[in-house]
């Protein structure tokens, strides 16, 4: 609620620091974009996926820890080694993209089996599912390079069809 009043200029008690904190120009309205369809798809993974399908955990992976650290290893290790066809995407970016949403999604499903807190492990019976893990943040990661609409709501969307075929 508050980063949508952050966003719609609307509220008080500290909606425009909220604001400044989570866009990357400082505008307020940028709030209700990226941001904010992270927050409702975060919500949506939880509420439908969460403890009875890996459709769950692998895109909040990509989501959380993909696409951040690519954003940091972009901005500190690409500036020099930027994708031929994209002035705002790097190399660099793509691949921790790709290592580290791939690393937090095989590591939170091995927590996940080893603790029982993973109702459904039908798909982990075959032992190719860490590579069909890794293929669906490799896809994600290239999807992310794309520049049709907002990948706030490509990559993730991506990921869960991605999941949904390969992991159920």
């Amino acid at each position: 609620v508050r980063l949508y009043l952050a966003g719609a200029g609307g509220g008080g008690g500290g909606e425009s620091e909220l604001a400044n904190a989570v866009s990357r120009s400082g505008d307020a309205k940028e709030a209700l974009g990226g941001p904010f369809l992270y927050v409702l798809f975060f919500m949506a993974s939880v509420l439908c996926f969460w403890r009875n399908s890996l459709v769950g955990i692998v895109p909040l992976a990509v989501m959380a820890f993909g696409d951040g650290l690519a954003d940091l290893v972009g901005r500190r290790l690409g500036k020099n080694n930027k994708w031929f066809f994209s002035e705002s995407k790097s190399i660099a970016g793509s691949m921790a993209f790709v290592i580290g949403s791939s690393l937090c999604a095989l590591g939170l499903i091995a927590w996940f089996v080893h603790f029982g807190c993973l109702t459904s492990t039908a798909p982990l019976v075959s032992s190719w599912w860490p590579l069909k893990v890794i293929a669906i943040c490799t896809i994600c990661a290239g999807i992310e390079l794309v520049p049709f609409g907002d990948d706030n709501w490509t990559v993730p969307l991506s990921a869960v069809i991605l999941s949904t075929v390969f992991l159920q």
